[in-house]
């Protein structure tokens, strides 16, 4: 990676939370979040990203599933702290998301991910229960 852009490989369907955290190279949290966070359920709201761009292939197939917020997302959304900021409507959450081709994510400053600002440089990730910090994820194909 260089400066603050990183790039990963991700299997085709592997939610983004899981991917990142995985791949060891950038955390889906921000600082404390990374250990204080619901682990996939998309309760807790901290891995808000903001997709701002996705390719698509030949079939025109969405780069992410699903393609807009699903229930979860906009439940937790619509709540603060997230609701409270101008960025709000372009928040997505990382363990919603199933990655199924290139996109490009940003990811703001707060604990949550809520606020305008860029992250400067992404949190290290950190896997405090091991492997079973993927237990609750039911969407993404085991690590090959």
């Amino acid at each position: 990676h260089t400066d603050n852009n990183i790039s990963f490989h991700v299997y085709e369907g592997e939610t983004l939370r899981t991917a990142a955290l995985r791949r060891n190279v950038a955390s889906p949290h921000n600082g404390r979040a990374n250990l204080i966070n619901c682990r996939g359920l998309g309760t807790c709201g901290t891995c808000a990203v903001e997709i701002i761009s996705q390719g698509s292939d030949d079939g025109g197939i969405a780069a992410v599933d699903p393609p807009q917020r699903n229930t979860v997302e906009n439940l937790r959304l619509n709540l603060p702290p997230h609701n409270f900021h101008d960025n709000a409507e372009k928040l997505r959450l990382a363990c919603q998301i199933q990655v199924r081709g290139d996109i490009t994510v940003m990811k703001h400053t707060g604990f949550w991910g809520q606020k305008e600002e860029v992250v400067g440089s992404p949190s290290v990730p950190t896997r405090p229960f091991g492997e079973l910090e993927y237990l609750l994820d039911g969407k993404s194909p085991p690590e090959k």
